[in-house]
């Protein structure tokens, strides 16, 4: 237990003297975790908001203006007997046509043709709502019986599957150029550890020679080294957790209010998370950090 306490004391003395080396090494260690947890955050970000698209999916059917009441009344009750629909509200030809005109009211063109018709072009519609935008397309295709696909004059789903695709396209893509970066600064701290080492060794390259003349063996000697990039890690992983902490006091009621009726609490989410990816972001810089010192030692320490 002597030799241990030894070894913290000779760890931390060495930090101390090489201060600005260290904090450079903290530092880096710290925008490493910052572009991990940025790529956590935007991945729960991510999936909320194709949550939040999805639970704004409403695909319209619209039917053929021959189509009686009862056909489409028929077709509604048949749609809510499948598992996969949420809900469908019916919709008259004369809301249609309003809806319709509010939806282009900026179009002259088009409005101008519909005065140009003889009364209602539209025909009635249902607008479907289902539990999961992936349940949209056999939902469609539930409609294609024989019985009911002669009324139904066209379906609007294609634009929400294109937004829905382009969402998760663009989240990826975000996802990818964060873990790039959290590579970047990976490779940039592994420089500076074992430049950091390096320094050490060289600054105590005396009294590693009196531990040696004295009988230190060389764990000994080579102890407070591999504690010193734990130290670094460890308070990276503490300076990580108390600015994620600020950052969610401040960020989270806005997020929570952008994301209504969804749950995207990120403070709820790292409490119940905190152990396990605190305690993996920490294993990983010091594994990063042994592993570099280790290598540093054996380049430049004569023991």
């Amino acid at each position: 237990m002597r030799s241990f306490f030894r070894i913290i004391r000779f760890a931390l003395q060495s930090m101390m003297r090489n201060f600005w080396l260290s904090f450079v090494t903290v530092s880096v260690f710290v925008l490493t975790l910052v572009t991990v947890n940025a790529v956590i955050v935007l991945n729960v970000l991510a999936n909320a908001s194709v949550k939040s698209v999805e639970g704004r999916v409403q695909v319209t059917v619209y039917f053929t203006s021959d189509a009686s009441e009862s056909t489409v009344k028929n077709v509604q009750s048949y749609l809510l007997g499948l598992s996969q629909v949420k809900d469908v509200s019916y919709v008259t030809a004369d809301e249609a046509l309003a809806q319709f005109k509010e939806n282009h009211q900026n179009d002259p063109v088009i409005l101008a043709s519909l005065d140009e018709v003889d009364g209602n072009p539209l025909g009635q519609a249902l607008k479907i709502r289902a539990y999961n935008a992936g349940d949209f397309p056999f939902v469609l295709q539930a409609l294609e019986t024989p019985e009911y696909k002669p009324f139904i004059k066209d379906k609007n789903y294609n634009n929400y599957e294109s937004a829905l695709r382009v969402l998760s396209d663009f989240s990826e893509k975000v996802r990818l150029g964060f873990l790039i970066l959290a590579l970047f600064f990976g490779f940039i701290a592994t420089l500076i550890v074992f430049n950091t080492i390096r320094v050490a060794i060289y600054v105590h390259r005396d009294e590693i020679g009196i531990m040696k003349l004295v009988g230190a063996n060389d764990w000994f000697v080579r102890g407070p080294f591999l504690f010193e990039s734990i130290c670094y890690a460890f308070i990276a992983t503490v300076v990580m957790g108390v600015l994620l902490s600020a950052f969610l006091t401040f960020a989270n009621p806005a997020i929570v209010a952008f994301f209504q009726g969804v749950d995207v609490d990120l403070v709820s989410y790292y409490l119940t998370n905190a152990l396990p990816m605190f305690g993996a972001q920490f294993g990983i810089l010091a594994l990063l950090g042994l592993g570099t010192t280790t290598f540093a030692m054996r380049r430049y320490l004569r023991v």
